[in-house]
């Protein structure tokens, strides 16, 4: 019986580092039907003969490995890169990595019937069919994101890290390359019709750093942006309350930067929403309060973890740590400026992404969520 090309596609994308949805060991038939909008049957074929980061073919490579003329597979990446559903650069192509893949169309803002029925897809594939635990950690609960506290917030004398400062990361910016690109958790949603934070926070947009900022713009889903333009748009997503993400590394060149909600958003939810307790790491720091706090309860509204509460009598908020995410969403609105960030070692960070990739990579390998990378 001929193997579907959507299967064997499949079986490619599976070697990135989180691997594919499955259910039961197979994989999900919600994500094998979600393929099938991105690419036709003969577009699947061609694609399946790829391979993941780091591993780049070119178009004869490709057609080598198919059996079929370089000028057929030449047409076919060339028209799949122009959509944004493979990667090419200077020649060479390679699959898309999974965050990428899973949020094609709210990256592209689309509003047709495949974005709809793209949405249905991820509503089952991502959360009923539980891949979100290795999107968002590795099967060993290595999680891939972390908080970033807002620096203002940081008590007087506190010792900041390079990598505890938003605005590290917009000066390592590989290139200086810096990038909007409308935020998928809340586009998504908001097309579904069921984002609850439609009246807080508008749908706004992710910050692409480096190469994949270059990316974004290249396909035309992402806008170029200053640093100054940057830094002016993370300030403004600070202050609405929304949670700063970035790799879970100290040093991050080409990457992410991701300003979150509670209800829409694919990391937080694995916190607010569903089961998995290393969804991201918390920053080395915490929320204190001092005896200025006028007990008033705006730091227990914008706290996303449930790690702020004002017991009747109280005369001040009262801080769970253990649940507290060091953020410092909860800071920036405080009237009296009784909450800040105080230093508490607690989570070890990457020293690199690579680092952090491998380490993530091994344990999903090690636990049967991944096929191994193949040699080339």
């Amino acid at each position: 019986m001929t193997t579907s090309p959507y299967k064997t596609l499949a079986e490619k994308l599976d070697m990135n580092i989180t691997g594919v949805p499955k259910v039961d060991g197979d994989f999900s038939p919600a994500f094998l039907e979600y393929l099938q909008i991105l690419l036709k049957p003969e577009e699947a074929e061609v694609a399946s003969f790829l391979s993941v980061d780091p591993n780049r073919l070119t178009a004869e490579e490709v057609a080598e490995r198919a059996g079929k003329p370089v000028s057929e597979v030449e047409e076919v990446l060339g028209r799949l890169t122009e959509r944004g559903v493979i990667i090419g650069f200077g020649g060479q192509y390679m699959l898309p990595v999974i965050p990428l893949l899973v949020n094609y169309h709210p990256f592209r803002n689309a509003d047709d019937e495949d974005a709809m029925k793209a949405g249905r897809l991820y509503q089952q594939y991502y959360i009923k069919d539980g891949f979100y635990r290795y999107y968002e950690s590795s099967a060993k609960g290595t999680p891939q994101r972390r908080a970033v506290p807002v620096d203002q917030s940081i008590s007087g004398g506190q010792q900041v890290l390079s990598h505890e400062e938003l605005d590290v990361f917009l000066d390592q910016a590989n290139l200086g390359a810096l990038a909007l690109a409308p935020c998928p958790c809340r586009n998504r949603t908001d097309k579904l019709g069921i984002r609850e934070c439609k009246d807080k926070y508008p749908v706004g947009s992710c910050l692409f750093v480096g190469m994949p900022a270059m990316l974004m713009v290249g396909r035309g889903d992402g806008k170029q942006v200053t640093r100054e333009e940057a830094k002016k748009f993370a300030e403004e997503m600070r202050d609405l309350g929304l949670v700063v993400m970035t790799d879970n590394a100290v040093e991050m060149k080409d990457g992410v930067i991701c300003f979150c909600c509670g209800c829409c958003c694919s990391i937080t939810r694995g916190l607010t929403r569903w089961d998995n307790p290393r969804a991201f790491a918390r920053s080395n720091f915490v929320a204190r309060v001092s005896d200025d706090c006028a007990a008033c309860a705006t730091c227990v509204d914008r706290c996303f973890f449930k790690a702020i509460s004002l017991p009747d009598g109280a005369d001040k908020a009262q801080i769970d740590e253990t649940r507290c995410m060091g953020c410092g969403a909860c800071t920036v609105t405080c009237p009296t400026e009784a909450l800040r960030l105080e230093r508490l070692e607690r989570e070890p960070i990457f020293a690199s992404p690579r680092e952090l990739r491998l380490k993530v990579a091994s344990e999903n390998e090690m636990a049967g969520q991944k096929r191994p990378l193949e040699k080339i």
